[in-house]
């Protein structure tokens, strides 16, 4: 039994390290991508040479120098997989909690191409343009602005987006001063206010993207309220999943503490 429960862990391991490496292939390399890879590899050693585990094992605990290393490594091992698993618990509650009707969208932007909308940036656009043609009496905050090998704003893409698909322009408010989430979120609640929209909030932007969307936002308002309106991923984004998934266990505590 034991040796099958290795074998399975090995599998999955290797599995997951294929996906994490695929990214590479477009030039997506972030921590997730590094933190990823690291943890396979170290769970295939573990599991699928524990032959070689045990006997390097057995050989730092002949002294005691080894025996605290193996010590600090499994306590650390310990509260990292319950740190993992509380923080993807989270961020599954975060995907997954809906805005009340008519909420006020905020399009968190994304690189805009020479030729237009990237694939994450178009990504949220559809699910704009959804959320917005089911919810006739919402407006949409689009937020972002313009980076030096950007043709236009991030916030102009998709308002050019959107209004072509149908959806008029007094419903699209324009952000597009900010640079970085932190921006994204606080100039569009200042918009918000402005403008005297609807202030419960839905937050448009990738799943995995969510809680440290819904963090910041909390941090800047602690009062509002606010659901997930989640991009749907293309192939490319199905590649990277994991990689930005895990990226951001790093980037979300980085973010509680600034």
């Amino acid at each position: 039994m034991k040796r099958v429960v290795h074998i399975i862990i090995t599998v999955v391991a290797a599995i997951l390290l294929i996906w994490f490496i695929a990214p590479l292939t477009y030039r997506i390399f972030n921590h997730g991508n590094a933190l990823g890879i690291t943890i396979c590899l170290v769970l295939i050693f573990r599991f699928g040479f524990s032959k070689h585990y045990d006997k390097l094992k057995a050989l730092m605990l002949t002294n005691g120098i080894g025996k605290t290393i193996i010590r600090i490594i499994q306590i650390g091992a310990s509260a990292f997989l319950i740190y993992a698993v509380i923080i993807s618990g989270l961020m599954v509650y975060a995907m997954v909690k809906k805005p009340a009707p008519d909420s006020t969208a905020v399009v968190l932007g994304a690189q805009v191409k020479p030729w237009g909308a990237s694939a994450l940036l178009r990504q949220r656009i559809e699910a704009a343009q959804r959320y917005l043609e089911d919810n006739p009496s919402a407006a949409a905050v689009v937020s972002g602005g313009q980076g030096p090998d950007e043709p236009m704003s991030e916030a102009q893409c998709m308002f050019n987006n959107l209004t072509e698909a149908g959806i008029t322009a007094d419903r699209v408010i324009m952000e597009d001063r900010a640079t970085n989430t932190d921006e994204n979120i606080r100039y569009s609640l200042s918009l918000i206010r402005e403008k005297e929209l609807n202030p419960d909030i839905a937050v448009v932007t990738d799943s995995y993207h969510q809680l440290r969307a819904r963090i910041i936002l909390h941090k800047t308002d602690s009062q509002v309220k606010a659901g997930a309106i989640n991009a749907r991923n293309n192939q490319i984004g199905l590649l990277a999943y994991p990689t930005y998934f895990v990226r951001e266990w790093i980037a979300i505590p980085v973010e509680l503490i600034k």
